[in-house]
């Protein structure tokens, strides 16, 4: 009896077992339809964030992503602008620390627009979050700048609620840099809560067409749509999203049949962050001139976190080849490199600093659309100037370092040292040339046809 009770405990245990597995099995097979359905198993998107749709002929929202000319800007009669290039953390704390120097010495108040591109966006919406962001101190900065951005992205793609939305929608990578952004830094902010001044100019590529996209007020209406309610960091992460580690952020025109455009890192068409500022400018300056707009001087500062250029390594290697290039061939980054080096010297250029002097020559003059032929000052302030600085050793050793720091969303505390060391010596050098003054602000003019301004 006891032999024939033992037989049949295993044979229902069995039973069980092979349910379980059965259990398993159909469970897998469920799974594996839904990834192959796709986008088709969720209908609609399941993207956080998106642009919603505003009535036609209903007055649109006012926010600091705009071309107005305000009193705002115009009552001091003074133009003052920040642009700050891409680079990832590099350049979110390079830029971060150059604003700091520049509220030390009493500028940066005065700003009237920050145009930014990449990392160079986290700074500039930081700034004009006020308040809902952090307080603009070095040690608050430091602390929300120097986050590993990179690592929390990462663990963020195994949470359960992503793994089945990015499987089964058209949530991507880029959505989980949003949930980084908005976690640490924005908290789920919109442009509603930037602060009317300055003005945040942010910059982005469009797929479609390979143009320039600044979010602001006009081309959301363009869409149908409101920036106002859209999220900040949205935007800060279309700025951003280099091709291959991330996908394009989408927006929606509310038209019939609907359009869609797509986004992605604005550094292929202007990693400086400069063309937003022209373009600010010109549409301001139409009927009048600049010298007439700000009679008080007019600069733009150019916040450039562009590392060295060149691999002096490679001159000892028979072979470029590295570990990760076993998986993915690294060149294809530094083809990038090399045309956002290209474009930045074009830019520099039509700033009036000529080609061999880009990396030694902070100052510049740009051109506008004037009657009277007037430009604007420009001060260029750039990591690689400090390779070629009349400084000392240590500072030698300094700008060795931070040129070498690599493009990605994270940075050790030495490195965040040595970017806010590197802001400080480069400023200082400015104030010894009496390039920060306001005498050295005021607006160049002269008679005659209107000069081409940079496009």
């Amino acid at each position: 009896m006891l032999s024939d009770h033992l037989c049949q405990s295993r044979k229902n245990m069995r039973k069980k077992i092979f349910r379980g597995y059965d259990l398993l099995t159909i469970t897998w097979v469920v799974c594996l339809l839904f990834v192959l359905g796709g986008c088709s198993v969720l209908p609609g998107h399941g993207r956080p964030g998106w642009n919603e749709t505003w009535p036609t002929g209903k007055p649109v929202p006012d926010t600091a992503g705009s071309w107005k000319l305000t009193d705002l800007e115009a009552k001091d009669g003074r133009f003052l602008a920040l642009a700050i290039s891409g680079g990832g953390s590099r350049a979110a704390n390079f830029g971060a620390a150059v604003m700091l120097e520049l509220q030390r010495r009493g500028l940066l108040e005065h700003v009237d627009v920050i145009s930014g591109v990449s990392g160079g966006t986290l700074p500039a919406v930081y700034y004009g979050l006020g308040d809902k962001a952090g307080a603009f101190t070095e040690p608050a900065v430091r602390e929300a700048l120097g986050y590993d951005f990179q690592s929390s992205w990462i663990r963020r793609w195994f949470l359960p609620q992503n793994i089945f939305r990015y499987w089964l929608s058209d949530f991507t990578r880029s959505d989980i840099m949003v949930q980084v952004f908005n976690n640490r830094l924005y908290h789920k902010a919109t442009f509603a809560d930037l602060r009317p001044h300055p003005k945040i100019l942010l910059n982005s590529t469009i797929h479609n067409d390979h143009t320039r996209f600044t979010f602001t007020d006009d081309r959301f209406a363009m869409l149908h749509s409101t920036l106002a309610t859209y999220h900040v960091a949205n935007a800060v992460n279309a700025s951003s999203a280099f091709p291959g580690a991330f996908q394009d952020v989408t927006l929606q025109g509310y038209v019939e049949p609907p359009q869609y455009q797509h986004l992605y890192d604005g550094g292929p068409i202007d990693n400086l962050g400069i063309q937003a500022i022209v373009e600010y400018m010109n549409r301001n300056i139409l009927g009048t001139s600049l010298d007439r707009l700000f009679p008080n001087g007019c600069v733009i500062i150019v916040i450039d976190a562009t590392p060295a250029s060149e691999h002096p390594d490679l001159n000892t290697h028979e072979s470029s080849r590295s570990f990760i290039d076993y998986f993915v061939d690294t060149n294809v980054l530094d083809a990038m490199d090399a045309m956002l080096s290209e474009s930045r010297r074009s830019l520099l250029e039509r700033m009036g600093i000529p080609v061999e002097k880009q990396d030694r020559e902070p100052r510049g003059r740009l051109p506008v659309n004037d009657l009277r032929q007037c430009g604007c000052e420009v001060r260029h302030i750039s990591l690689r100037h400090l390779l070629y600085a009349e400084v000392s050793d240590a500072n030698d050793e300094l700008a060795e370092r931070v040129t070498r720091i690599k493009t990605k969303f994270w940075l050790s505390d030495g490195e965040q040292n040595d970017l806010f060391q590197a802001a400080k010596v480069i400023i200082q050098l400015l104030d010894d040339k009496h390039l920060l003054s306001d005498s050295s602000f005021k607006v160049p003019c002269a008679s005659g046809p209107t000069q081409k301004p940079p496009t």
